[in-house]
């Protein structure tokens, strides 16, 4: 009887019992090579903020640019000379949009002419500037490049002549001038800018400070205003709408946007 059922027990051996063991290897290694397809996929986009903010955080000059033929700055690069937009305004009178374009024009010629006495650098400098006429008056619009180093409010000595020049320009006109700042939606966050809020305002009135400091210009004519991330020109899902919306704007205002300004009713 015993050599009965020990006849039985071997003939019920499972002998296929390493299939259990090869699959979970096999579902291991696929889901190995799963995790590292997946973890070399890198979303650019993601990346370059993560990159942009820890730039800001650290103070650090960390460059990254997404695989476009496209310069990382404001605008494009190009040899052409610096165009003067113009946005159609309505017929009402005293919007002075003639004399706008006289004064970009001359603001145009002058910072042509004293960067060509500087050297080569002169088409670099140019294109990150745009000139912009609309209701509010001439809007004179900078990449953040042009001004300053990223994640800093400090106005950079090199382009100290230029802001010269334009302050030498904007003398002669009686206008209300403001200037405003303007930042990507990449958080900062340093022991002197909390936030963007921060940033932009600071950059405004080291330029106010500047006019002031080293021209005789009035100080009721002036304004500063800084307006984080909330007016952008740009969507900020990429690097490239992100460079656009940080930049300074010196906004000549219009009689009509004058009276809008807080004591600036009857003033030009």
């Amino acid at each position: 009887m015993a050599k009965k059922k020990k006849h039985q027990e071997e003939e019920h051996e499972n002998l296929e019992r390493w299939l259990v063991s090869y699959a979970d290897f096999i579902t291991l290694l696929f889901a190995f090579f799963v995790t590292m397809y997946s973890i070399s996929r890198v979303d650019e986009k993601k990346l370059g903020s993560v990159v942009e903010s820890l730039q800001r955080a650290l103070g650090s000059t960390i460059f990254w640019q997404e695989n476009k033929k496209q310069d990382p700055g404001v605008f494009q690069t190009s040899e052409k000379p610096i165009d003067v937009a113009i946005v159609p305004l309505s017929a009402d009178k005293g919007q002075g949009k003639d004399d706008f374009e006289t004064l970009a024009a001359e603001i145009k010629k002058n910072m042509e002419e004293g960067l060509n006495n500087n050297g080569g650098q002169a088409e670099a400098d140019l294109n990150q500037l745009k000139f912009i006429i609309d209701k509010r008056g001439l809007i004179l619009r900078f990449s953040e490049r042009f001004f300053f180093d990223s994640g800093d409010a400090s106005i950079r000595p090199d382009v100290a002549p230029m802001l010269h020049i334009i302050a030498q320009s904007l003398e002669k006109v009686p206008n209300h001038i403001r200037i405003e700042g303007h930042t990507d939606s990449v958080p900062i966050h340093t022991a002197r800018f909390p936030s963007n809020w921060e940033l932009s305002t600071a950059r405004a009135t080291s330029i106010v400070h500047y006019l002031l400091t080293h021209h005789r210009f009035v100080p009721t004519r002036l304004s500063a205003a800084g307006y984080g991330e909330f007016r952008p020109i740009a969507p900020n899902d990429s690097s490239d709408g992100r460079s656009q919306n940080r930049r300074v704007d010196i906004v000549i205002l219009s009689g009509r946007e004058r009276e809008s300004e807080p004591g600036g009713e009857g003033k030009t």
